[in-house]
């Protein structure tokens, strides 16, 4: 088995807030360190010691699912039980966790299987990681990459690691296939989102607004206009366009990341679909509009391995409709649900997706 090389490299969604007619309003701000990125919160309509109050519980909230960690964090509870799946075991976790699994499970078995945090086995075959002081050693060619992924995919793939393969019962946690292997990706911020704007609105902040890495969620008004979200394009690195949002909901986008290690023309993936094993290609990029970040995560990733023929039978499922899809040639596609909210830039064109 070879090294795996994780890019250390996050692209955040660019994050548009305006105000309109050049209109002042008073808007506490603060970031926080949290999931391993930096979350920001603002929040308008308090006195500063109000909004620093609800600044402050809204970051132990946050922080709660901190010690869950990623695939490849050796000190985190999620690595504790793969390893324990793995070895057929059951573990005791915490309530963070169950949480977790349970709202995972569901948003699963909504996609039909696309989003299948249970087949990180398959994900982690495009995935790359070393040690610091070996992170100059070049990665393996994309052929090379192949030629493991088949020698392991027949087995992973005929096993298929699901969910559904999941036991839980009270706090502790099983599996009935050793395949199974989590890997959450960024829906852990999902859930942080919801539950850090849920502490905000308990805590008197009824508007105000988190961005975790470009994952968005707002409640109420900036004042007396709406939060302006920037939409990015697939790179993350520009504007597509921008939405008005003056309710509680959630803007996320989820990137394929095309990532070439040292060598140029050599593309790694970082979504895997797990029905074949092998990287989505069709779609770059997928922006989703939901009350809740932890499906529109999910709804995002499983449009990403759809595409722009099947999204709509996965948007049925899961309930997620507002959509805006990046193709790898570049051509943005909208869902009728989203189209008329985007203010574009100048020049941007777009397709209608087939609703």
């Amino acid at each position: 088995m070879i090294s795996r090389l994780v890019p250390g490299l996050v692209i955040s969604a660019m994050v548009l807030l305006v105000s309109g007619c050049a209109r002042k309003t008073d808007v506490f701000e603060s970031r926080l360190n949290i999931l391993g990125t930096f979350a920001q919160v603002s929040i308008a309509g308090l006195a500063p010691e109000q909004a620093q109050d609800a600044t402050q519980k809204t970051e132990q909230s946050l922080k709660s699912l901190d010690h869950i960690g990623y695939t490849f964090d050796t000190g985190g509870e999620l690595q504790r039980v793969n390893e324990a799946l793995a070895n057929g075991r059951t573990i005791a976790v915490s309530d963070e966790m169950i949480e977790l699994l349970t709202k995972a499970r569901e948003l699963s078995l909504a996609s039909g299987g696309l989003f299948n945090p249970a087949a990180g086995e398959l994900t982690a075959l495009w995935e790359f990681h070393c040690d610091l002081k070996e992170c100059d050693a070049p990665p393996p060619y994309p052929g090379e990459v192949r030629k493991l992924v088949e020698q392991k995919l027949a087995g992973v793939l005929e096993r298929a690691p699901s969910m559904d393969d999941l036991t839980i019962r009270g706090n502790r946690v099983g599996s009935r296939n050793r395949q199974v292997r989590l890997e959450f990706g960024d829906i852990i911020r999902g859930l942080a989102l919801d539950k850090g704007v849920a502490t905000l609105r308990q805590a008197g902040a009824d508007n105000a607004m988190i961005d975790i890495g470009g994952s968005v969620h707002t409640t109420g008004t900036r004042g007396d206009h709406a939060w302006w979200i920037g939409i990015p394009d697939a790179s993350g690195k520009r504007l597509v366009g921008s939405v008005e949002s003056t309710d509680v909901e959630s803007i996320v986008t989820v990137r394929a990341l095309d990532i070439s290690p040292g060598k140029q023309d050599f593309i790694y993936r970082r979504i895997v679909d797990p029905r074949t094993g092998l990287p989505a290609e069709e779609i770059r990029s997928v922006t989703v509009i939901h009350p809740s970040a932890m499906v529109a995560n999910a709804a995002a990733v499983s449009f990403l391995i759809a595409g722009t023929r099947d999204w709509k039978t996965a948007a049925d499922r899961i309930g997620v409709h507002a959509v805006l899809m990046i193709t790898q040639d570049g051509t943005i596609y909208t869902s009728p649900a989203i189209d008329n909210r985007i203010q574009w830039k100048q020049g941007i064109t777009h397709q209608h997706l087939v609703p």
